[in-house]
């Protein structure tokens, strides 16, 4: 069997921001802040390492104690600000999942940056929760890579060694590749997340597609025919 580590933001579906305005609500909320702010890059990084640069960035000590405190006020407000933001499952996902979720062959699983509390209001929201076996989310782990050796385990420990030797990756950034190439995976990028598709060749992904629609040319790959 293969496990599919799909990514949320950007490659399964897109929020209109609501991640970063719970933020800026957060802070501004948690230790009154009315003039806080949330615009930093969150394109391929963990909550873990957003959450510090926040609390810098907005004049606050990234302490533990800091960072629980905004980081429970934003799971809290995140499901809120959803709701108010709207968003989209991008193109093709649903019919993707779908047929996935009906093939033996495939563990249709998440790793992302986002926390695990908020990687299920947004997979939730959008009705996409029941096609997701595992979720690892960025919790504990300030590089990506990181994340990914520990997605790894998550498999070693639920599916055996010979499962970590299939590993698919799917995500829409640079930095998605790069953390599934330092696992040995093979990557699948897509380019509904704000990079161009000469910015992901670059890193030597196994596919770059525009989006996840064509399912004649991604379900052979993503369920492992001709690929190791």
């Amino acid at each position: 069997m293969r496990t599919l580590l799909f990514d949320i933001d950007g490659t399964l579906l897109l929020t209109n921001r609501g991640g970063q305005g719970a933020l800026e609500l957060a802070l501004q909320q948690e230790f009154d802040l009315p003039n806080a702010t949330a615009d930093v890059d969150y394109a391929g990084r963990t909550d873990r390492g957003i959450l510090d640069e926040l609390l810098v960035l907005n004049g606050l000590e990234p302490t533990e104690s800091n960072r629980e405190r905004l980081q429970n006020r934003y799971i809290s407000l995140l499901p809120q600000m959803l709701q108010q933001r709207g968003g989209t499952v991008l193109p093709g996902v649903v019919e993707l999942l779908e047929r996935l979720a009906n093939d033996a062959r495939v563990c249709v699983s998440v790793m992302t940056g986002n926390l695990v509390e908020t990687a299920h209001h947004k997979l939730d929201h959008f009705g996409l929760r029941h096609y997701v076996r595992w979720i690892v989310g960025g919790d504990s782990d300030l590089h990506r890579d990181d994340l990914a050796r520990r997605a790894r385990e998550v498999i070693r420990s639920e599916a055996g060694e010979q499962a970590c030797e299939r590993i698919m990756v799917i995500g829409d950034t640079p930095a998605d590749i790069r953390c599934g190439h330092a696992i040995g995976a093979a990557v699948v990028a897509v380019c509904t997340g704000g990079y161009s598709r000469e910015m992901l060749e670059i890193e030597k992904p196994l596919l770059v597609v525009d989006d996840l629609s064509d399912l004649v040319k991604l379900l052979p790959i993503l369920v492992g025919e001709g690929v190791g």
